[in-house]
């Protein structure tokens, strides 16, 4: 006999991506939430939503499942999906960029793949390790400190290279001496002249 468990503890794949992206979508639940009610990860859900929103799910039948569903994965397919991981990039995000592409491929077809290709997987990241905030926003690449007083005409490469037009300017006025006799709030990741200056 059948009760709530159905809906809520579903045993077909097709039924269970269903019932997360309902909790998703209707219910509002954070990915995490949906991840832990479901059995999967925080990334395979926000790839289920993106796949939903291009119209890349069709939920009119119950997707296929066991090996007779198994996808052939050409040989370009699997050079790109290598090429990838080398990057470091998860399955979830190979699938993602693969979609991107037109090739419609599941997240345990590039497992399966990386995993006939000898590649171990990736210990569990968290978003800010990801690059990604909790919003999706993209994390920065972590700045390098640069003492303002030891700049003596280096060269640097960066994305807002205009600050470096006041370095002079800093020094002569001697900055980092004033924030640090000011006792300004700091971190280990953000210093306290990084603070002060940041617009």
């Amino acid at each position: 006999m059948r009760d709530t468990s159905f809906f809520t503890h579903p045993e077909n794949d097709w039924q269970r991506r269903y019932e997360a992206l309902r909790a998703s979508f209707v219910e509002r639940l954070p990915a995490r939430i949906v991840a832990d009610r479901f059995g999967y990860s925080p990334g395979y859900i926000r790839l289920l939503r993106h796949q939903f929103q291009h119209g890349k799910i069709d939920f009119s039948e119950p997707v296929p499942e066991g090996k007779a569903a198994r996808r052939r994965v050409t040989a370009e397919i699997r050079r790109r999906i290598k090429t990838w991981r080398e990057r470091r990039l998860s399955a979830s995000e190979i699938t993602v960029l693969l979609s991107e592409d037109g090739i419609e491929i599941s997240v345990r077809t590039v497992e399966r793949v990386l995993a006939e290709e000898g590649f171990p997987k990736l210990p569990r990241r968290t978003r800010l390790k990801g690059g990604l905030t909790v919003n999706g926003a993209e994390v920065p690449e972590r700045s390098q400190l640069v003492s303002l007083s030891k700049l003596n005409g280096k060269r640097f490469d960066c994305a807002g290279a205009g600050v470096f037009l006041f370095a002079p300017f800093l020094a002569q006025l001697d900055v980092e001496k004033i924030v640090t006799a000011a006792s300004l709030p700091g971190s280990k990741v953000i210093p306290a002249i990084n603070y002060f200056l940041n617009p």
